[in-house]
């Protein structure tokens, strides 16, 4: 009698089952995880790991440089705690760390501090990725705000209580501030 030990092959993840494992992939990094602890707790291997970052981060439109430099200010924070708090206990060792986050931060601080202006540009840009979040919804996509009609909100016509005027005055006293009444 013979014993099967092919082991059964892996189901393939839907498409929601990747996207919320690189999710997780990207919030370890973040927590300071190393790949290899990624891939011990994800069941893959580290170069599996490394690539579905690489794939990730290829995909990704480029951050503008301000935006980089104040991700990379947010970043760098832990790190000027921990070296700033070795080298007030005393620890010698931790100076050249503390003095490579600081030489980090002045670099970054440089284009971080670029005035941003919202202007019509930024609109735009706003408006696109706005654009992208709601076609990925399957939301309607507004091509220019400008063009773009309002479309009244649908209301119930209010029934008047009892003992309340009835007719366009009493319409008139309801809106505020006339807004909307003809005189």
């Amino acid at each position: 009698m013979e014993i099967n030990t092919t082991p059964a092959p892996k189901r393939r993840l839907s498409a929601l089952a990747r996207v919320a494992r690189v999710a997780r992939i990207f919030a370890r990094l973040r927590e300071g995880w190393a790949y290899d602890e990624i891939a011990r707790d994800e069941r893959l291997t580290a170069e599996r790991v490394r690539q579905i970052v690489r794939e990730a981060l290829e995909r990704r439109l480029p951050d503008e440089d301000t935006d980089h430099a104040k991700l990379q200010l947010d970043r760098l924070r832990p790190a000027m705690r921990v070296a700033t708090a070795a080298v007030e206990e005393g620890d010698v060792r931790a100076i050249a760390p503390l003095l490579k986050v600081l030489d980090r931060l002045d670099r970054y601080q440089k284009t971080a501090k670029v005035n941003q202006v919202y202007d019509d540009g930024a609109r735009k840009k706003l408006l696109e990725k706005l654009n992208r979040v709601a076609a990925n919804l399957g939301l309607a996509v507004i091509e220019d705000p400008t063009k773009a009609q309002a479309k009244p909100a649908p209301e119930a016509a209010p029934t008047p209580e009892p003992g309340e005027p009835k007719g366009p005055a009493a319409d008139k006293e309801k809106t505020p501030w006339g807004v909307g009444a003809s005189a």
